[in-house]
């Protein structure tokens, strides 16, 4: 039978034929060689919890004896220990990654505030003094009509057809209600 003992990170997964088995690294007490050609995983709850693992069916990691192969198992182990260790300088990486992530957080707020001001609803001015042409004005309540805030709508009347355009073509907040005669639409 093939057994393949590998690193998973915080196991180490060991396969053998269709079974896996996990033992995390933290349990391992101990790793030893008995009888000469046996790897023991001592995982500090008695013997019955021990694994046992015959060298001659171990096809991986490759190692030249039983020693050589509990010295790989170790190895598994003391690269999981240095790679966890929390140091000032991990801590401060990370502390940076948290304040871009706040940053970003923030940037999609305003920007999905921003949005909630640009959803129309229902335009703050109408002005219907031409009988063909009806100007839909939307901006914030407190929005002056000289100020360039305002995304307008033009509904020209020809024949009974309704014709439906946006200032510059778009819904920008970016146009004059005053001007809304002289405008551009599309």
């Amino acid at each position: 039978m093939s057994i393949q003992i590998t690193n998973n990170g915080a196991s180490i997964k060991i396969t053998n034929g269709a079974e896996v088995r996990n033992i995390m690294k933290h349990q391992i007490q101990e790793i030893v060689v008995i009888k000469t050609n046996i790897i023991k995983i001592d995982i500090g709850k008695g013997a019955l919890y021990n694994v046992f693992i015959p060298f001659a069916d171990v096809t991986a990691p490759v190692a030249a004896d039983a020693e050589a192969l509990k010295e790989a198992i170790n190895e598994f182990l003391a690269a999981s220990a240095t790679a966890g260790t929390a140091t000032e300088a991990k801590q401060l990486i990370e502390i940076e990654k948290l304040n871009s992530l706040n940053t970003t957080a923030d940037t999609i707020k305003n920007a999905v505030s921003a949005l909630d001001n640009k959803i129309f609803f229902e335009p703050v001015l109408i002005d219907e003094s031409n009988p063909n042409v009806i100007y839909k004005g939307f901006a914030s309540p407190a929005a002056i009509t000289q100020d360039a805030v305002w995304a307008i709508q033009r509904v020209s009347i020809n024949a009974e057809i309704c014709s439906y355009q946006w200032a510059d073509g778009n819904k920008n907040f970016d146009n004059v209600w005053n001007n809304r005669a002289t405008l551009i639409y599309a």
